[in-house]
């Protein structure tokens, strides 16, 4: 498929080189059929489905051979098109657009949900059409790339609702997963409702061998693992859009998660070194979380004026308790237990305009108040050992000027400047503030190379935002390790660069290649305190770069109506000078590589459609001062699905996960002293969770 892409390339825009790229002639006749496509005779479904979308422009009945139930079932079938940024609220403040969707023209207003939830509100009979935009053509500052504009419409009550069962091997049917949305409008005042049970429950199980430094296995144990919780939430988002150019937007959230965790691990000893006996581990945490976010624009002077407020709320109670049995030993426990209460409020202006025929302007202010409180206890065999008490505070605010400019047909440029104060304090340890000033923004541009292709590159330097959780001590019972707070971490700083090109083509191959390098200042990492124990804290600089592609090809073009192949893939490096040993090594816990291959076919004049996907992903191992961590998959992850379209009117699926039984495997190396010393044990172990069957049922109405 990429030497399709490449071959595309050649023929559509670089057609006077051609006489340069003779040498690629045995070449071009094995692919052929890429090369046919654009000869394609009128008539049949690729060429209807590209002339409906030759602007980047997909209307509804686009979508009809999929028999969708809300906007996200579409986006998903947009040809070379990916969902980007799991939510809103990925750092604190509002800022600038980090989900590459807009519902009608407008960035959405929520934090807490991600580009899938919220388009999964949208009922399908909304939707009037889809358009794919360039992020740098827009007066919406963070965008770049391909952005997804939602268009909907239409009067009357609408939704859509989702009901699944699901089986898995070892594990209780789950029969409380579902969801459902209701759309609506009166007059001027426009809304979407929806419900999520949100419920989950999987089990593993699973071997661990340990053994000392000369690899001598002295003890083995078995273990059974079961995750289980549910996840309620509700969503309500009011608008208001009159004919005099004011719009009024009302999001409220709440979700509710209750999560539990077990962990039972028999050990049989294998010499004098090990022991019999049984260890368990209960984890348990009961969240509430909630949102209120408004946000109104309206004309101002020469531009408009949009103001924006949110507060977000959360209270998390967590437990753990580690016990331990082992045969002529007596009975140990430890329990650690934490409070925690986190809060945001923001308030945010920004005033665009448009001055002249191609400039669009943007100025935006912003504040942010943020703050987490935790409470911690930890004891060990009924003895307390520690309690901790700590409050961390955050007061933010940034200003940022954004011109977009479009030079002329093809060439879109979209700058901006700013720069981001901030101050960090922790009142429990009655330490003087500290305070930040530091510059951002960016530089982006797009390039319409011809009429499917374009070329994208930005420079970015960006400001990182600091975990609170960083600030306070942790410790897992499970692994046997604690963790240090540390008060005086400073925010992670880079500067970013990216290079961009895709094609776009809704009847044949769409597909986008990114490059990108990012150069880090004050990287966040493992470092050992005067005192001898671990946490996070800066290092110097890191470096992080790569490549990420992904393509789909509508076989269609080569006569297999309805069938569709998508392919997406990463490799990426990173380095970063360790703390322990000085010498260069991979950031923790990044990506190296990540591949996955889906495959759709409709079957025509049917209402089935089969399909599957694989994906495999492969990430650096995570390095304490003196213990490493390397998980992984064994083989890719698997999935199969049959679909009908319309089986009393609804759509049904059943599908099937793990047919390949992927295992979870993680060698663990402990060392004597730090990763410098001997190797004093080796723990390795394997987990697999069993087959999964589902069955799904959704519908709209």
């Amino acid at each position: 498929m990429w030497a399709l892409f490449l071959d595309s390339l050649m023929r559509d825009f670089f057609h006077p080189l051609r006489r340069w790229t003779l040498a690629t002639g045995a070449l071009g006749v094995m692919l052929a059929p890429a090369a046919a496509q654009d000869a394609l005779p009128a008539g049949g479904a690729a060429p209807e489905l590209n002339a409906a979308s030759a602007d980047n422009r997909y209307p509804a009945a686009y979508f009809d051979q999929f028999q969708p139930t809300t906007a996200r079932d579409m986006v998903e079938r947009i040809p070379g098109f990916a969902l980007q940024g799991d939510q809103q609220g990925g750092g604190r403040g509002f800022g600038q657009a980090n989900l590459n969707i807009l519902i009608n023209g407008r960035r959405p207003s929520s934090k807490t949900s991600g580009a899938e939830e919220i388009l999964g509100r949208i009922p399908a009979q909304k939707v009037i059409h889809i358009e794919i935009k360039d992020g740098a053509s827009l007066d919406i500052p963070g965008l770049s790339g391909q952005v997804a504009d939602i268009i909907t419409g239409g009067s009357g009550l609408s939704g859509s609702w989702k009901y699944a069962l699901r089986f898995e091997q070892g594990t209780e049917p789950q029969l409380l997963d579902g969801d459902i949305s209701i759309s609506g409008e009166s007059g001027a005042l426009s809304y979407v409702a929806s419900l999520n049970s949100g419920q989950f429950i999987f089990t593993e199980n699973g071997t661990e061998t340990f053994a000392d430094g000369g690899g001598f296995v002295f003890q083995n144990s078995r273990e059974d693992i079961r995750r289980h919780g549910t996840r309620p939430s509700a969503d309500l988002n009011l608008t208001y859009a009159p004919d005099n150019g004011h719009i009024a937007n009302l999001n409220l959230s709440a979700h509710y998660a209750n999560a539990n965790f077990r962990i039972i691990e028999d050990f049989t000893a294998v010499d004098t070194r090990g022991q019999d006996g049984q260890s368990q581990f209960f984890a348990g945490e009961d969240e509430l979380e909630y949102e209120i976010g408004a946000d109104y624009a309206f004309p101002a002077g020469p531009g408009t004026l949009k103001l924006i407020g949110l507060h977000r709320f959360e209270d998390s109670d967590q437990g753990d308790i580690f016990q331990e049995f082992f045969i002529g030993s007596d009975p140990f426990t430890s329990i650690f237990d934490s409070r925690t209460l986190e809060g945001e409020f923001i308030a945010r202006s920004e005033y665009s305009l448009s001055a002249g025929r191609n400039h669009d302007w943007q100025l935006s202010l912003e504040g942010a108040f943020n703050y987490l409180d935790r409470d911690t206890v930890f004891i060990d065999d009924d003895t307390p050992q520690t309690a901790e008490n700590i409050r961390v505070e955050e007061r933010r605010a940034e200003g940022n000027i954004t011109h977009s400019w479009q030079l002329n047909q093809d060439l879109n440029i979209q700058s901006s400047i700013g720069a981001e104060f901030s101050q960090i304090s922790v009142p429990s340890e009655g330490s003087a503030p500290r305070e930040f000033i530091r510059p951002k923004g960016f530089l982006s541009a797009s390039y319409t190379l011809s009429p499917r292709y374009s070329l994208r590159a930005k420079i970015e330097r960006e400001v990182g935002q600091l975990d609170f959780g960083l600030f306070t001590d942790g410790i897992n019972l499970s692994e046997d390790f604690e963790n240090s707070g540390n008060s005086e971490i400073v925010p992670t700083q880079s500067w970013n660069a990216e290079v961009e090109i895709d094609r776009q083509d809704a009847a044949a191959l769409s597909g986008t290649v990114r490059g990108f390098v990012n150069f880090i200042q004050d990287p966040i990492d493992r470092i050992r305190f005067i005192d001898g124990s671990e946490g996070p804290g800066n290092l110097d600089t890191a470096l992080q770069y790569g490549i990420e592609a992904n393509a789909t090809w509508l076989l269609d073009s080569v006569g297999l109506n309805g069938m569709r192949i998508e392919l997406e893939g990463s490799l990426s490096d990173s380095e970063i000078d360790d703390p322990v040993t000085g010498l260069k090594r991979r950031i923790n816990n990044t990506e190296i590589w990540d591949w996955s291959a889906d495959f759709r076919y409709d079957i025509p004049r049917s209402p089935y459609a089969i399909g599957g996907r694989l994906r495999h992903m492969r990430e650096s191992p995570f390095l304490r001062l003196d213990q490493t961590f390397d998980g992984r998959g064994d083989r890719p992850r698997s999935f199969l699905f049959l679909d009908h379209k319309n089986l009393f009117g609804m759509n049904w699926r059943m599908s099937i996960q793990n047919i390949l039984g992927q295992k979870i495997v993680q060698p663990r190396v402990i060392f004597d002293g730090d990763r410098n010393g001997d190797i004093l044990e080796v723990q390795f172990f394997e987990r697999e969770r069993g087959p999964r069957f589902s069955l799904e049922v959704s519908d709209t109405f």
